[in-house]
């Protein structure tokens, strides 16, 4: 029984397993933001197609802890590895290799018909968050899309930002009705003294 082999075998094992941890934890908060995001009535809101390569991946990653668990199970029993376990791990890495392309495009499909059906349009190309490769503005009205506001507010393309542009779309709609109260207020005051 070789320890350094047994070490290597424990380090890759925990390697996955960690892997494996962080990419469910980060899909599943990628899902909850991409619902929220379009069940939020916000005028624009950002969808991301990264989390669509998520589940192909932890499949990979699930063939292979299991085949660092195998590994090490069978160094500690003092047990040769079979060569199945290597072609089934081969297979299960090229599944996920194939689910990473195909989950992608269902995935986005997926959150684009969501987008679409709550009322969302995409943005035009080069409009908008033109910096992030894996994620697209989507807007209630076109118009935002070419706004200078909202060209400054979105740049990483958060929900935070998606919750700031709608507050300060708000407050900017309060203040041009301020303004035209104002400006008929004063035209009634001309109208009086008249």
């Amino acid at each position: 029984m070789n320890p350094h082999s047994i070490l290597k075998d424990f380090i890759a094992l925990l390697f996955f397993g960690i892997l494996l941890i962080v990419g469910s934890w980060t899909l599943l908060y990628s899902l909850q933001t991409q619902f929220a995001e379009v069940s939020s009535g916000k005028p624009l809101i950002v969808l991301s197609s990264f989390h669509g390569y998520l589940p192909g991946a932890l499949v990979g990653l699930v063939f292979m802890l299991g085949y660092a668990a195998n590994r090490l199970w069978r160094r500690l029993r003092q047990q040769t590895l079979s060569a199945d376990n290597g072609k089934i791990t081969a297979i299960g890495v090229l599944a996920g290799l194939v689910l990473v392309v195909m989950g992608s495009f269902v995935i986005n499909t997926y959150w684009d018909n969501k987008a679409d059906y709550a009322g969302y349009q995409p943005c035009p190309a080069l409009t908008l968050l033109t910096n992030r490769v894996t994620m697209q503005a989507w807007s209630k009205n076109e118009a935002l899309c070419f706004d200078n506001d909202a060209r400054r507010i979105i740049v990483r393309g958060t929900s935070d930002e998606t919750a700031q542009l709608a507050q300060h779309l708000i407050a900017r709609e309060q203040q041009q009705q301020a303004k035209q109260r104002f400006l008929q207020q004063e035209a009634e005051g001309r109208q009086q003294i008249n």
